[in-house]
């Protein structure tokens, strides 16, 4: 009987942690894209330093969070979101807004690939 519980209380913290590890990166997800989403308009509307001050700000929030993701699961390619918003960055403070533009599209198809990996889904139990 108590071998029982024991296991159960386990199964429940285990369910617990990947319920709120799904809703963290969920939560971090939605937020980035939004955030890039926002720099891709103001670098269409061409306000490079609109877009900049927003990448910047982007970039410093997402090394925090991609440092706490990584404490709860692995992908290289979190690591090269980071390098694709430094290299967004770059062509903004260079004033290459196309290629500023390219790279906030592929930073968006990024993400959601990222998250579709890392994150728990039925397709993961079949």
């Amino acid at each position: 009987m108590k071998k029982t519980i024991i296991a159960i209380v386990v199964l429940v913290l285990i369910l617990t942690a990947g319920i709120l590890e799904t809703i963290y990166i969920e939560k971090t997800f939605k937020e980035l894209s939004e955030r890039v989403t926002e720099a891709r308009n103001l670098i269409i509307k061409e306000d490079a330093e609109g877009a900049l001050k927003i990448i910047d700000d982007t970039t410093n929030w997402w090394e925090e969070r991609k440092d706490k993701l990584e404490l709860i699961t692995f992908s290289p390619d979190l690591r090269a979101l980071s390098a694709a918003l430094g290299e967004t960055r770059g062509s903004l403070m260079c004033g290459d807004t196309q290629n500023a533009l390219s790279k906030v599209e592929s930073i968006l198809i990024m993400s959601d690939n990222v998250r579709e990996i890392i994150n728990f889904n039925i397709r993961d139990i079949i």
